[in-house]
């Protein structure tokens, strides 16, 4: 999810739980927000650039098919241990109960890692129909599951892929043909 997605979620929960709250509604909001500055501190130490514009600028593209001439540079996945739900959200919720203010800090965590893995389920069974391969070259080796774009349809859909065929190719062919390879 996005910044826009986690603020917009993380009010609702706020207002909901804590309607006449404001300081415990504004540590909601924090929680499920201020999490994904793991995203820039990961970005600042693998590029040097400490602007958040170009932090920004990267996430838009990172995921998007190189052009022709494009020579940026594609980092991964930008995720720290801040967005492991087993190893974060057990100490802040034991430290929650030990400190009431802490409360709305977890319940707004809580809310972003799991809107940040709710997808989980339909990720691995993408995975699995397609055996942990990459559906272009047959590899097994660091393979992910990808939101892609097909060149004839201009539609988004899943597909895996592994790392070189994820950012030195063209868009996938066609549905048709992604759904045959995942079936082999």
């Amino acid at each position: 999810m996005n910044l826009q997605e986690h603020l917009i979620t993380s009010t609702l929960l706020a207002v909901s739980l804590y309607p006449r709250q404001p300081l415990a509604a504004a540590l909601v909001i924090a929680g499920g927000v201020l999490v994904d500055l793991d995203h820039l501190a990961l970005y600042i130490s693998r590029t040097g650039d400490w602007s958040i514009s170009g932090a920004l600028h990267y996430n838009r593209y990172r995921h998007r098919f190189p052009q022709p001439g494009d020579s940026r540079p594609r980092y991964g996945s930008l995720r720290s241990r801040l967005h492991h739900p087993l190893i974060v959200l057990p100490p802040l919720w034991a430290l929650a109960q030990r400190l009431p203010w802490v409360r709305p800090l977890a319940a707004g965590v809580t809310l972003h890692l799991l809107l940040d893995h709710i997808a989980l389920p339909f990720v691995w069974n993408i995975y699995l129909r397609a055996g942990g391969r990459c559906v272009r070259c047959g590899s097994r080796r660091k393979v992910s599951v990808y939101l892609r774009p097909d060149d004839q349809h201009q539609q988004w859909q899943w597909t895996v892929l592994c790392q070189r065929c994820a950012y030195h190719t063209k868009p996938l062919r066609s549905r048709q043909s992604v759904k045959a390879s995942v079936r082999d």
